[in-house]
């Protein structure tokens, strides 16, 4: 569907427009965002994974795969902490999402993968911002195709794609409003799946 040219114009947005998949996304993370988030910080080995991962396997003292009250507040004792009744209660409830009595995995990585959600949202909304600076050279709050254009331009691969190309995408693609400008929220809003190179 897409030219060569579309394709490179493609991979240099990708440098330029890092895309919110979660935007305004709040509260705390459950269901499948949940179970998806903490499949994407394992695959991706990351380090609070690993580590919560550890401090699960420490409290599931009989590696049933869940964590009892007794566990956890076998395993709080054992660190140290001296925690009252109420204040264990309190924690188990806030983990123990469906109400069954223990912690299973993804429940106590919960509070960690809400942490790693917002952490990427907020560094998705930096590089946004940074792109968005990059591209609106006379700092005028848009984006004209001149600017996406020359913005594009010097990036590697941007020799062999031509202004037809550029202007094409910005038209097509990226002005959703067809006001022949570029707002922070369209160039927010690009659909991922346009991105996408397909290799």
């Amino acid at each position: 569907f897409f030219s060569v040219a579309m394709a490179r114009l493609q991979r240099c947005l990708l440098a330029v427009c890092v895309l919110l998949s979660v935007l305004g996304e709040s509260g705390a993370l459950e269901g499948q965002a949940l179970h998806d988030t903490v499949e994407e910080m394992r695959v991706g080995k990351h380090q609070k994974y690993t580590k919560s991962h550890k401090k699960f396997r420490f409290f599931d003292k009989d590696d049933s795969e869940s964590i009892s009250r007794q566990e956890f507040e076998s395993g709080l004792k054992e660190l140290g902490y001296k925690s009252s009744a109420k204040k264990i209660d309190h924690i188990m409830s806030e983990l123990d999402t469906n109400g069954d009595g223990s912690v299973v995995f993804v429940e106590f990585m919960r509070p960690t993968a809400k942490k790693y959600k917002e952490e990427a949202e907020l560094e998705a909304m930096a590089d946004t911002d940074r792109a968005f600076e990059h591209l609106d050279s006379d700092f005028s709050g848009h984006i004209d195709v001149s600017e996406f254009y020359e913005g594009l331009a010097h990036l590697p691969g941007m020799a062999e794609v031509s202004r037809e190309d550029v202007e094409d995408f910005f038209r097509n693609f990226a002005d959703v409003d067809g006001d022949h400008f570029l707002s922070y929220e369209e160039m927010e809003s690009i659909d991922p799946e346009l991105m996408r190179v397909q290799g």
